[in-house]
């Protein structure tokens, strides 16, 4: 089997990270996988079986240090849209000015058409919303194209509505979609219009062999190993849909009930904000934003506690890997995944988006009563890497 995803883009986030392990364990069972970028960053070492294809801007400098001989491997596609192209792709949107593509959607579009055109996979795999605009939209360049099967990360219901326009303009392409959560999946049902028997939940590959090696490396921050106060732990990107304000001020109503301190993991536009929000909050002094790690299991593994405080997730990553460590969770009940992940509250206490005072809470009730970690790594490994290629394999059988 031939497959190729395609995403903007492999950094170190939720999304990108769910392509490395899929890629890697499609290769590791014998097809041939290709992956299609729209920016030249790669933040992890590929295999050599895995080929690269690149369209758009100059190289990023930590890849050419880190990952250069990914790049040096790497096919340029072609990426220059003609006359027709600009046709066809407004006749795809019904000329809807609030649908119309950019001038570099449209090179992006044109790229994987070149793509499918030369290089005739069984399947194309795209991973968030301009990768599959794009893909869809170059199926309709070209009129006949592989399988198209998007996979959505996070509920669509807070995509922009241009966002969900064009998914629904363009599902009629798609062979069929994949949906990381329940909830994910619901939502593409509602938001987007796709009837629920062209949708599939499947998992992201999260939990890998690796992790538990990983966890027992040393963890590079002082408060980890100084025998202090407990320290919880939160990570993902400093962005408004993580809510880091209200898990500061939640820390702050516990932190004036009992010792404690906070670690936050992740870059962002945030962090100046959250920063100046701890210094009103009277506990600069106890949290710590050393910004993204490489190790992240090995934080994991020591902190008390887990926090997730998102206003809205698909399936978040960092909850499943938590519970791989062993670390008790605690997280808001926002759409999608969560509830999924912690069995309807079963495995750590599910708090309204927004409460603060019922996420002070929940991380006081955990501190002091936390559960078995047999549990949670039980549970964790229902989201192995294993399971979630046997499942997209499965599914892509049904249509190649």
């Amino acid at each position: 089997m031939h497959v190729a995803f395609v995403i903007p883009y492999l950094g170190g986030n939720g999304a990108e990270r769910v392509v490395y392990r899929l890629a890697r364990g499609f290769a590791a069972r014998g097809h041939k996988v290709d992956i299609v970028l729209f920016h030249t960053i790669i933040h992890r070492s590929l295999p050599e079986e895995v080929r690269v294809f690149l369209a758009g801007d100059a190289p990023d400098r930590l890849t050419e240090e880190r990952n250069g001989d990914v790049l040096a491997r790497a096919v340029r596609l072609h990426a220059r849209p003609g006359p027709r192209d600009w046709m066809r792709a407004a006749g795809a949107f019904r000329w809807n000015p609030l649908c119309l593509p950019s001038g570099r959607l449209l090179r992006q579009t044109r790229a994987v058409a070149s793509y499918m055109e030369t290089e005739r996979p069984d399947c194309m795999l795209p991973h968030l919303s301009r990768s599959q605009a794009a893909t869809l939209l170059a199926g309709r360049l070209l009129g006949g194209h592989p399988p198209v099967i998007p996979t959505v990360h996070s509920d669509v219901h807070h995509r922009s509505r241009r966002d969900r326009r064009r998914s629904r303009r363009l599902a009629g392409g798609a062979a069929h979609f994949v949906g990381v959560s329940r909830g994910v999946s619901d939502s593409l049902t509602d938001a987007a219009g796709i009837p629920a028997k062209r949708i599939t939940t499947i998992h992201n590959p999260v939990v890998m062999p690796a992790i538990r090696t990983r966890a027992e490396e040393p963890a590079d921050h002082p408060w980890l190993s100084d025998g202090g106060p407990p320290v919880i732990l939160a990570a993902g990107r400093l962005t408004r849909e993580k809510d880091y304000p209200t898990l500061i001020r939640g820390f702050a109503l516990l932190a004036g009930r009992r010792p404690c301190r906070l670690v936050i993991l992740g870059q962002g536009e945030q962090k100046a904000e959250i920063e100046q929000l701890a210094a009103g909050q009277g506990v600069a002094d106890r949290v710590s934003l050393p910004g993204w790690v490489e190790n992240p299991f090995a934080f994991m593994s020591r902190a008390s506690l887990f926090v997730l405080s998102s206003i809205y997730e698909g399936l978040p990553s960092v909850l499943v890997e938590a519970m791989a460590c062993g670390c008790p969770c605690v997280s808001t009940n926002c759409p999608a995944g969560p509830r999924e992940i912690l069995e309807d509250g079963r495995l750590g206490p599910l708090v309204p988006v927004g409460d603060e005072g019922g996420l002070a809470d929940a991380m006081e009730r955990m501190l002091d009563r936390p559960p078995d970690t047999r549990a949670l790594r039980e549970r964790a490994e229902d989201f192995s890497g294993e399971a979630s290629v046997a499942a997209y394999e499965e599914l892509i059988s049904r249509f190649v």
